[in-house]
Formats: structure tokens, C-alpha cells, sequence
């Protein structure tokens, strides 16, 4: 079952609410246009990102999908910035308004999924995007813990699959090929052992 057969009938068998699949369905065929790469990259996000939280047991389903349209901000950039050529610092300033760009998009539909957008970025040291003062007041703590626990499953996944996949030089550390990838995550994300074995883990077990 190749990639793409897979993702749509997670969609499907996934069934989410407020028509977050029908969202999910237009992205992919809307990014398939002019940003494939960013397309399969979100893909192997999605997968990973689910494989990843049911390990650690925790929710899946919020997973995939917030994984899945993790990225979305990037459809709305110029595709010049993602055709494979290495990015300089003025252009990495304008490819980091996606995730602001992305939690715009979806928070009035899909703010679950808009949030971990967002913050995927913003939970290592320098990063940037939406933060947790940025959240909607009315937010609950344990609705707040789950975005916070999916959002960094979504950026280590997110950091592993460009390191894994991506040529061109982006200036965010993921394009340095060298066997100290365990290294480099335990660097970025000093808080998350288990998180970073995990992913590790299932990254090798699916073979993406």
C-alpha cells in the first residue's frame, strides 16, 4: 500500500469530527499542486506522529491529524522557497511564518490542530511560532497538557523526518548530515528522553 493510499484511509477509517477529514483531503490534494515535497514530508509526519503517540499512549487519532496538517502554512509561501535550492537567512525568515501562518488558517475550524501547528517550532530553544500565552483563555489545563504533549511529539518527529529526508541547508540544524542525530535531538529537546527514543524507534520500524 503506497503512502498515499494509506493516509486517505486513516482519514476515512479515522472519521474525525467537524470535518476535520474533509480539511485534510483538501490540503493534500491543494499541496500536491505546488509543494509535493511538503506533501510527503507531512505524510511521514502523520504516520510517525501516530505510530509515535499510541506507543506512549497517548491520543493517536490528534496525532495523525494535527502531524498531517502540521505544515499547512507552507502551501500559502512561494513555492521558490521549497524547489531544493539552500535556503539563505532572509528567506529562512520568511519560511518561519508558517506556523503562525498555519494556526491562522485552521484556529477558527480546527483549533486543536491549528495550536499544535503553531507551537511546533516554539518548544525548543530559539524557535519560533505561536506560544502558550498566545492560547485561547478559555482553555482548559488538561486541554492545554494535551496540545503541549502532541505539539512535541509532532516538532521531534517534524526535526527527524527532515534530518532523514531533506538536501537543501535550512539553517534549522536538520539539514547537517552526520550519524549524531540521537545527539542533536537530546541537544534540542533536553526534556525529552523517552519522546526521542520513541520516535527513533518507530522511525526505523516504519522505514519512511
Amino acid at each position: 500500500m503506497n503512502t498515499d493510499t494509506k493516509i486517505l484511509r486513516k482519514i476515512n477509517n479515522y472519521q474525525p469530527r467537524g470535518g476535520l477529514g474533509h480539511t485534510a483531503k483538501l490540503i493534500l490534494s491543494l499541496s500536491a499542486v505546488n509543494h509535493l515535497q511538503v506533501k510527503k514530508h507531512m505524510e511521514r509526519v502523520a504516520l510517525l506522529s501516530e505510530q509515535t503517540a499510541k506507543r506512549q499512549k497517548k491520543d493517536d487519532k490528534a496525532a495523525f491529524f494535527s502531524g498531517l496538517l502540521h505544515d499547512v502554512g507552507k502551501i500559502l509561501l512561494p513555492y521558490k522557497l521549497f524547489d531544493g535550492h539552500n535556503i539563505n537567512p532572509e528567506e529562512y525568515s520568511e519560511v518561519k511564518r508558517h506556523a503562525i501562518a498555519a494556526y491562522m488558517a485552521m484556529e477558527d475550524k480546527h483549533l486543536f490542530t491549528a495550536l499544535c501547528a503553531g507551537l511546533h517550532h516554539n518548544l525548543y530553544n530559539k524557535g519560533y511560532g505561536l506560544k502558550t500565552n498566545d492560547f485561547p483563555a478559555s482553555l482548559s489545563p488538561a486541554t492545554i497538557k494535551k496540545v503541549l504533549d502532541i505539539a512535541m511529539i509532532i516538532s521531534i518527529c517534524d526535526f527527524v523526518d527532515a534530518f532523514t529526508h531533506r538536501d537543501t541547508k535550512i539553517l534549522d540544524g536538520s539539514d547537517k548530515k552526520s550519524p549524531k542525530l540521537r545527539k542533536m535531538l537530546q541537544e534540542k529537546y533536553p526534556n525529552e528522553f523517552q519522546t526521542i527514543e520513541t520516535v527513533l524507534q518507530v522511525n526505523k520500524d516504519l522505514c519512511l
